[in-house]
């Protein structure tokens, strides 16, 4: 059971624009690219996205629709659980016209999420994947799976596979893998997951699994952890940031989930997503502190 107190404090997060903050906080240029709302929650994305130093230029603003809500509960464990309100929505009603404005050949990378599969806006993403893709441009997905916000549940699940399958490299947390595949074992998620492509999985305090034609095991940074919410995203964030540094070349995939480890181990040492990102020149102390013996 969970405790819940008598208010709510409202943060702005979502995975895409968190790991947006992420890599904008680690030195990257970044453009997010939505649909905003024109209310109170819609001028709080804005204003976080600015401050971080995150383009928003690309993206439209809806006159008529409300922001996406995700209600955050952080059980016993500090494992965050979720309830999002997420119908008729102005992100999910991001069109491909929108989305085809971009040109793709201004960016080096593409990273999307998976909420909005539970949207109207599914397809509209998957084309416009499609067209990135076409133009040969490195494709990140983290696909995270939140039961009961579909209408559809059967289409959200083969959403989720069409962009696994679509990325050049995929990051999923073990409980979305086995969600998704509805599989409880790790043998059996490896299996399948090899025959997809490259995948990161991370497992929380019992670290990450680097998986190609091999899978590879990182271990998870010592650290006093306080709230793991935003950790996947702050793992993301790091490891794009660290691979895109050595070109996308597979054979750095591993140091560049080392460098995520690094980056979720800092965040779970504060409370909240965003705010416990850390930006680059503090990663560089951290591993400074590290070389010197530092363990957490």
């Amino acid at each position: 059971m969970f405790k819940i107190d008598d208010s709510f404090e409202p943060h702005v997060g979502g995975s895409p624009l968190n790991i947006a903050v992420g890599l904008a906080r680690l030195g990257e240029k970044v453009s997010y690219i939505t649909k905003f709302s024109y209310d109170f929650f819609g001028d709080m994305l804005k204003d976080t996205l600015k401050s971080e130093g995150v383009d928003i230029s690309l993206s439209v603003t809806d006159d008529d629709l409300h922001t996406t809500l995700a209600f955050a509960f952080v059980d016993e464990k500090k494992v965050p659980k979720f309830a999002i309100w997420n119908r008729s929505t102005a992100d999910g009603a991001l069109s491909y016209e929108d989305l085809s404005k971009v040109r793709i050949d201004e960016f080096d990378a593409f990273h999307f999420g998976s909420i909005l599969f539970a949207t109207p806006a599914s397809d509209n993403i998957l084309q416009f994947m499609g067209d990135v893709k076409k133009k040969g441009k490195y494709i990140f997905f983290d696909p995270n799976y939140r039961p009961h916000i579909a209408k559809d549940e059967g289409k959200y699940k083969a959403d989720l596979l069409k962009g696994w399958k679509m990325a050049d490299l995929v990051k999923c947390s073990m409980e979305d893998a086995k969600s998704i595949f509805n599989l409880d074992d790790f043998e059996s998620i490896l299996k399948v997951v090899k025959s997809i492509g490259k995948t990161v999985i991370t497992d929380g305090e019992n670290g990450a699994y680097v998986i190609s034609k091999t899978a590879t095991h990182i271990p998870a940074i010592r650290v006093n952890a306080v709230d793991t919410t935003g950790c996947g995203d702050a793992f993301m964030a790091g490891l794009i940031h660290d691979f895109a540094r050595n070109d996308f070349k597979e054979e750095n995939l591993v140091s560049a989930s080392k460098f995520g480890t690094i980056t979720a181990g800092m965040a779970a040492q504060k409370i909240g997503a965003i705010t416990s990102f850390p930006k680059l020149e503090e990663v560089k102390r951290f591993l400074e502190n590290l070389k010197e013996g530092f363990n957490g």
